[in-house]
């Protein structure tokens, strides 16, 4: 069954009753998203926090001169949205794109608010996948700060094993921050070294 995705992500956390279950699945909208397609575009305002069922997201932004900058990949049973558009009601910087067919979840801010005081167990496992991705987000930044691109696409291999082979290398190359082909180059080099990427 379907929700049993999400289901799954938050009874990690905290316990879930048949009823609470019931619930849920009045408040989340079940959305398919093809290739390409976007649920969020630069300058709109964001609605939804979005939970990925199935598929790969990736949140990117472009810069002045017109390039795609991949800021976040998100898979399989991650959260994403724009939180500073969605809380503040202002327009995004962001668009969030499906890599491939996905499907998502969709839960509205007065839904997440209402859900809290309907079941208030929900705080905690909002709050810890804040938490995760406020972990992942300074992680990113310490990526882009303090490593070499070699290092960041390693680190990118760990974290997201089974993306390395199913995304476009050209948004693998964005997210490390180098041209695709300065990033066709290292990954010959890393091949010839022995270093199975």
């Amino acid at each position: 069954m379907i929700f049993e995705k999400i289901f799954e992500k938050m009874t990690d956390i905290i316990s879930l009753s048949k009823e609470d279950k019931e619930y849920i699945k009045t408040i989340v909208t079940f959305r398919k998203v093809d290739r390409k397609d976007f649920l969020l575009k630069q300058n709109e305002i964001e609605e939804y926090y979005y939970f990925v069922i199935s598929g790969c997201l990736r949140t990117y932004i472009i810069d002045s001169k017109g390039v795609e900058k991949v800021i976040q990949f998100s898979p399989q049973g991650w959260w994403i949205a724009d939180n500073e558009s969605l809380i503040f009601h202002t327009r995004t910087k962001f668009n969030i794109e499906a890599v491939f067919d996905s499907e998502v979840f969709m839960l509205s801010r007065s839904n997440m608010i209402n859900s809290v005081k309907r079941c208030p167990e929900l705080r905690s496992y909002y709050a810890e996948s804040v938490e995760r991705s406020l972990v992942f987000l300074r992680n990113r930044l310490n990526e882009i700060l303090n490593m070499t691109a070699k290092q960041r696409y390693l680190n990118f291999c760990e974290k997201f094993s089974n993306l390395v082979e199913a995304v476009p290398q050209k948004y693998i190359a964005s997210y490390i921050g180098v041209t695709p082909e300065f990033f066709s180059t290292m990954k010959k080099k890393l091949r010839e070294n022995g270093v199975k990427k």
